[in-house]
């Protein structure tokens, strides 16, 4: 099985616009305005907080959107009859768009707590998927050929051009976190103790 792809590695090493936006937003603050302080410091600090709040793994991610399609639930309760026992399901070619929004709470000096939310959009194009089930919960499964790329903006604005963002492979097998992501209406939780 292949080392999973984080979210963060998504995206570019440098995000060197980022001081720039950040320095507008944070001198809002009166306080904060008439401060000498190393900005690229301050960046190099939120690009490190935004990797860890985007430590999680692509696959997760995208266990929690087939989680949550349709045609999936509807799969799983039509082929998934047999409690405690694995079923697979085959989806063909697809592509999965999630937004998340990572906050990371920035305190200078004696100023108030300034919480810096950012949108991370990750597009995932899917050639094919067999997902495992086990009592209504996804617990692993195979991806085909499939990448994923992500484009990580702050109010509306982008943080690095189109062009840096890393597309990266993601396919293979993979397994979840025990006891999986559950299927919304199907999961039975009293069965699936970890």
């Amino acid at each position: 099985m292949a080392e999973a792809v984080k979210l963060c590695s998504l995206l570019p090493e440098q995000l060197d616009s980022m001081a720039a936006k950040i320095q507008d937003q944070l001198c809002r603050d009166e306080q904060i305005k008439g401060m000498k302080l190393a900005w690229d410091f301050v960046a190099d600090k939120l690009h490190e907080a935004l990797k860890s709040a985007l430590d999680s793994k692509v696959v997760d991610i995208l266990a929690e959107c087939w989680a949550t399609a349709e045609p999936v639930a509807r799969l799983a309760q039509s082929t998934c009859q047999s409690p405690g026992r694995p079923c697979v399901i085959h989806l063909g070619e697809h592509k999965l768009d999630r937004e998340l929004k990572p906050v990371i709470a920035v305190t200078i000096g004696s100023c108030p707590c300034i919480e810096l939310e950012f949108l991370f959009a990750l597009s995932a194009q899917i050639g094919g998927v067999s997902l495992s089930v086990v009592d209504g919960y996804i617990v692993g499964g195979d991806l085909g050929e499939a990448w994923a790329s992500a484009e990580l903006s702050y109010e509306g604005v982008p943080l690095h051009p189109k062009a840096e963002t890393r597309r990266v492979p993601i396919g293979g097998a993979f397994d979840l976190t025990t006891p999986g992501i559950a299927i919304p209406g199907l999961a039975r939780t009293a069965e699936r103790v970890p």
